[in-house]
């Protein structure tokens, strides 16, 4: 899931380079978050709106969740941290409870989501999701890596990306 609404978004190109990075065995289900209306309380005492059920499900169901996330003034995007939101709600126990997740992110910026990633991990903690330690992908300074089709073009950035699914594939093994 990638946590940005930009057509042209570093991040939605980078979940997609991913993609076919994943090891052998490993599919890759994409979910767009801004299709889900901003969490509110009376919406969820109504019943889940569509597409929450959707999302609740294939976060259950998955054996690890790959988040992809810019950075807005120093922090996660409403996108993203609303799509968390929805997954924690009942029915009990909630998708991030025990699941494994990765988090990546890529920003024209400096600090490559560091912020972003943070705010992300410390919202999972909260959740008792398995957040992914080690490597992590902080991509600073996006428009250099990516050519004018928004594909990741950068040799040493697609070496890390490469050992990046490795570890996330290794990481999910963990918890199966």
């Amino acid at each position: 899931m990638a946590g940005s609404q930009r057509r042209r978004s570093f991040n939605g190109a980078l979940l997609r380079a991913a993609i076919p990075r994943a090891p052998a065995g490993v599919e890759i289900r994409e979910f767009d978050p801004s299709r889900l209306p901003f969490y509110d309380g009376d919406l969820e005492a109504a019943g889940d709106p569509e597409p929450v059920p959707e999302l609740k499900e294939a976060v259950h169901a998955a054996d690890l969740v790959l988040l992809v996330t810019p950075e807005y003034n120093g922090g996660l995007p409403a996108v993203m941290k609303n799509a968390v939101d929805w997954v924690s709600r009942p029915p009990r126990p909630h998708a991030w409870d025990g699941k494994p997740v990765a988090i990546m992110g890529a920003t024209p910026g400096r600090l490559g989501t560091a912020l972003a990633q943070r705010s992300l991990r410390e919202s999972l903690a909260g959740l008792n999701a398995r957040v992914m330690p080690q490597p992590r992908i902080l991509l600073a300074g996006a428009g250099a890596l990516f050519d004018e089709e928004l594909r990741l073009t950068d040799r040493a950035t697609l070496a890390r990306l490469d050992k990046f699914m490795s570890a996330a594939a290794e990481w999910a093994r963990r918890f199966l």
